[in-house]
């Protein structure tokens, strides 16, 4: 690395290469100036934040981990998740009159099953809510005034009505696609951009469009010279780098870490073409039986562990972080109190979670609760489970919990994550628990803060979110070979900026945690 570094600041002290640093500095200055000054009076840039596939099938049957996304009780088949972001990056507000032509988002190959307008005011929010599509052979006449809806006749595409957009504000659009059935599809989905600003355009960016692009370019120059070899090193260090080890390995047990280790397995198999990575989704218990049973075989165990309990005997534990855990809701769970003054915003004491989730009558003195809440648990050996019994409630549920049906009452239980969010999706006044970053399209539930507290990254750290686990990877003892490549691959720092963001905090952001229990340690 120093060697790297050290050719780096090398190539630096060339006069030519100073001298043509400075000459593109000043004339990528001058046309930004230009661009910015008289094309830039109205503008809208968008940008991909995420775009994915969900509910992917190989062999007709779903990779280990991947979502199971259900939409109105119908499971989405070969479906992607896309999220833009939406900013007027010009220098003066939008009004409707500003447009010759609304936005559209069009995705070739696929069908526009739903959408959420995300980081929008009120007004705005509002005026993009989606209207549902009615059950009528009703043309696009009949649509009620500003609605938002794909195209009757086209129904890859978004149209947008015409809108307000206040300078630099922005909004983020959340597309649940499907295959439209006419063939193989682009993986991920392409996304084209419609619409027509009158004096303006509508332009694609690869994130936030930036203002006062000479300033921004003299900074960014300065800043690179007297901290190049910091950013060449740093990018060095994310870059995914994988030591490979042909054979079969087996990864078992927590289902609230499943998705993410998905992620490194795709990653991990890509740079390893001879390596066959099983992952196979169950709970933290059996994930830990698998082990003990094949302890002659290349296998991981994924354990969701609270602080406090005892390492496993005979095993090798390492930590790789923590998963942030939320309390979900139905929307119709709350009572409307007014802004600032619902269940949304004020939340849940740990003294009222633990009567709802043991099936008592809640102390609901400040009347946020529209009716008597459905309690719903995951299943007896899940590591979420135990997390919210010893962080949250401070008691177990009940023993004898029955499985959650239509009509349940007090308590009932389901096996995994997705069943749990399915069930609180469909089933007025449900309450329930799950990894904080699994709600984007379960369009009737919404998390409960815990204490008034939402479960922020920034919370969390600070000790003041108090439902998170540590997420251990157990291995058998002295573990080599394809078994410690890839949990060297997993820990690796690419590997955690590749994670970070999806409710999971990798180790190195543990630091500086006040919560000492929160810390990977040296481990």
């Amino acid at each position: 690395m120093f060697e790297s570094i050290a050719d780096f600041f090398g190539g630096l002290s060339n006069g030519q290469m100073w001298a043509g640093a400075l000459v593109c500095a000043l004339c990528a200055g001058l046309m930004a100036f230009w661009l910015d000054r008289y094309q830039g009076w109205r503008r809208i840039s968008w940008s991909e934040v995420y775009n994915g596939p969900i509910n992917k099938h190989i062999n007709s049957q779903p990779p280990p981990g991947m979502w199971e996304i259900h939409w109105q009780g119908r499971p989405i088949s070969e479906g992607s998740l896309v999220i833009l972001e939406v900013r007027n990056s010009g220098v003066q507000t939008l009004e409707p009159e500003h447009f010759a032509a609304p936005v559209t988002f069009t995705f070739p190959g696929k069908e526009v099953v739903h959408f959420k307008v995300r980081d929008a005011g009120e007004p705005l929010e509002a005026a993009l809510r989606p209207v549902p599509p009615a059950r009528s052979a009703a043309g696009p006449a009949d649509d009620p005034p500003g609605a938002v809806r794909t195209a009757s006749r086209q129904t890859d595409t978004i149209v947008l009505p015409l809108f307000t957009l206040n300078r630099r504000e922005h909004f983020r659009l959340l597309v649940l696609l499907e295959d439209d059935g006419a063939g193989a599809a682009p993986k991920p989905p392409k996304i084209i951009s419609g619409g027509k600003l009158k004096g303006g355009r509508i332009k694609q960016t690869a994130g936030r469009a930036r203002r006062r692009w000479a300033t921004a370019i003299v900074v960014t120059l300065i800043v690179a010279l007297s901290l190049g070899a910091g950013v060449y090193a740093d990018n060095a260090s994310l870059r995914l780098d994988a030591a490979c080890s042909p054979g079969r390995l087996t990864v078992t047990g927590s289902t609230a870490f499943s998705p993410l280790a998905h992620q490194v397995k795709e990653a991990y198999e890509e740079q390893c073409r001879d390596t066959d990575v099983v992952l196979e989704a169950t709970n933290s218990s059996a994930g830990l039986d698998r082990l003990r049973a094949n302890t002659a075989a290349e296998s991981i165990a994924m354990v969701d562990t609270v602080a406090g309990q005892p390492l496993e005997r005979g095993l090798d534990a390492h930590r790789v972080g923590v998963l942030v855990y939320a309390v979900v809701a139905n929307q119709s769970l709350a009572r409307s109190l007014g802004p600032g003054e619902s269940l949304w915003e004020r939340g849940l004491r740990q003294e009222q979670l633990a009567q709802i989730f043991a099936g008592e009558e809640a102390d609901d003195e400040g009347g946020l609760l529209a009716d008597p809440p459905v309690a719903v648990v995951r299943a007896d050996g899940s590591g979420t489970r135990h997390a919210f019994e010893t962080r949250v409630t401070g008691r177990k549920s009940p023993a004898s919990v029955p499985p959650c049906a239509p009509g349940a009452t007090g308590v009932c239980s389901v096996g995994s994550t997705m069943e749990l969010l399915d069930y609180v999706n469909r089933t007025p006044n449900a309450i329930g628990y799950a990894e904080a970053d699994a709600l984007p399209f379960f369009p009737n539930v919404r998390t409960v803060p815990i204490n008034s507290t939402p479960p922020a990254k920034d919370d969390v750290l600070d000790g003041d979110y108090p439902f998170w686990a540590s997420e251990i990877l157990y291995t058998r003892a002295g573990a080599t070979g394809l078994t410690r490549n890839f949990l060297d691959f997993l820990r690796s720092r690419g590997v955690s900026k590749l994670l970070e963001g999806r409710g999971f905090l990798p180790c190195r952001e543990l630091r500086d945690s006040v919560v000492e229990e929160m810390r990977c340690g040296d481990g």
